[in-house]
């Protein structure tokens, strides 16, 4: 799957899109290729080639207004960078779950700070019971994540080579 980096007129990261509506945006001119940047996908046309920069900013600047992160599974799968949070195995679509580390049945909220990603294997150990009841700790922190974090989370998993001028340095 193409995908390009979306960045603000100041370069700030916005998001990763698709490669068809970065060429919308680009042929309607509402975007350009970054200054001194030459990584590009070949999208084969009946006329040729179009060579589509990886990464593409906006002509103008967007303020993006402050807006709270939703503890969606896709958000705190990034957060916890794809890792069960109870045995750090790496997480993939088939073997990974969400938690409640409170149960809901024990009036646990459904809040950034009571779930966590899971394996099958600890979520089903788990059950619905504390986690201390059951001997298990948390390998990580639990935090609310900035809408940034979680762009850069995305860069990080996918991170396309061409793409690190613009992660964060680590």
């Amino acid at each position: 799957m193409k995908r390009v980096l979306l960045l603000n007129a100041s370069e700030e990261v916005l998001a990763i899109i698709s490669w068809q509506r970065a060429v919308t945006m680009l042929c309607s001119e509402k975007a350009h290729e970054p200054y001194n940047y030459e990584d590009s996908y070949a999208i084969p046309t009946p006329s040729g080639v179009f060579k589509l920069p990886t990464a593409i900013v906006l002509h103008s600047y967007v303020t993006i207004p402050f807006k709270k992160v939703q503890p969606t599974r896709k958000n705190i799968l990034c957060r916890d960078q794809f890792k069960c949070m109870y045995c750090e195995k790496e997480l993939t679509a088939s073997n990974c779950t969400l938690d409640h580390v409170i149960p809901t049945s024990k009036g646990g909220p459904h809040t950034w700070r009571n779930l966590v990603a899971s394996c099958k294997k600890c979520n089903s150990r788990k059950g619905n019971q504390p986690m201390e009841r059951v001997g298990m700790k948390l390998k990580g922190k639990i935090f609310v994540p900035t809408r940034e974090f979680l762009v850069m989370s995305a860069i990080d998993k996918s991170m396309n080579g061409s793409w690190k001028r613009w992660a964060p340095q680590k």
